[in-house]
């Protein structure tokens, strides 16, 4: 892993690169409680399927300056300095769980430079009402919440949640370390994030041309697998695999499908 942090007009970004340094170019994007940190075994994985696996923290993650944005498509103009700086031209992208929306955003602005789109566990398009249905009823106040309440209360909620966080995430050491950064921020990029995502995004899925990869448990207890189909209807070509593994992480097996085809789309 090689982290890095770049500025531009005095705002720090934050990336890690992992993988083949000449490889084909994959931007990835965390989740909602991530950073640019993964396990190792992501860096084995792309190494093996020569692929340069560019993980950018978002506004507020990591060594990231929290920063506004109005719009998840808000996105791509934050990111093009980014890859003028690693000198990326064409590239695909990634997208876990909370990051699949920016990998969309991605997608529909820069038609003609993203190739692919890969989503692992991705969040649904939840703006669109008859998606977010798909989702307990009891969970439409949540989302109410984080659509209406001031960025500061919405930030002060994951800040009294950070001590049960702690407990859940006390297993996987990437993540404890990335709450650690969240915190650091305020937690400002979790409160932006939840806030836009079921506003308008910015874009449609229609406007999303390119391949769409999904892999989604359907035992997955965060995202509903009737939201993640409903979302890949909404997509012009996406194809999506049930994860046999139940639970919202990808699975190790879903991982290796995923650098196999990725290897197999460099070829």
């Amino acid at each position: 892993m090689k982290r890095t942090v770049l500025t531009f007009d005095g705002v720090a970004c934050g990336l890690a690169e992992y993988g083949d340094p000449r490889g084909r170019p994959v931007v990835l994007h965390h989740g909602l409680l991530g950073d640019a940190g993964l396990p190792a075994v992501w860096d084995t994985l792309a190494r093996d399927a020569a692929v340069r696996l560019i993980a950018v923290e978002r506004p507020g993650y990591g060594s990231s300056d929290p920063v506004p944005m109005a719009a998840v498509g808000d996105w791509t103009a934050h990111l093009l300095p980014v890859l003028e700086a690693c000198g990326v031209g064409a590239f695909d992208v990634l997208g876990i769980s909370a990051g699949a929306p920016y990998a969309y955003a991605l997608a529909a602005g820069l038609p003609e430079r993203v190739l692919r789109v890969w989503v692992l566990s991705g969040l649904p398009y939840v703006p669109d009402d008859a998606v977010r249905g798909h989702y307990p009823a009891e969970a439409e106040p949540v989302w109410t919440f984080y659509r209406e309440a001031p960025e500061d209360e919405v930030a002060a909620r994951f800040a009294g949640a950070a001590p049960h966080l702690a407990e859940v995430f006390a297993g996987s050491p990437s993540t404890l370390a990335a709450l650690h950064r969240l915190a650091a921020h305020g937690w400002r990029g979790p409160a932006r994030e939840v806030r836009l995502q079921t506003r308008p995004w910015g874009f449609v899925p229609a406007g999303v041309a390119q391949p769409v990869r999904l892999w989604h448990a359907p035992a997955d207890e965060e995202v509903p697998f009737a939201a993640a189909e409903a979302t890949a209807a909404l997509l012009p070509a996406a194809r999506l695999t049930e994860q046999g593994a139940p639970g919202h992480i990808p699975s190790e097996e879903t991982l290796g499908e995923l650098f196999a085809e990725l290897r197999a789309a460099s070829l």
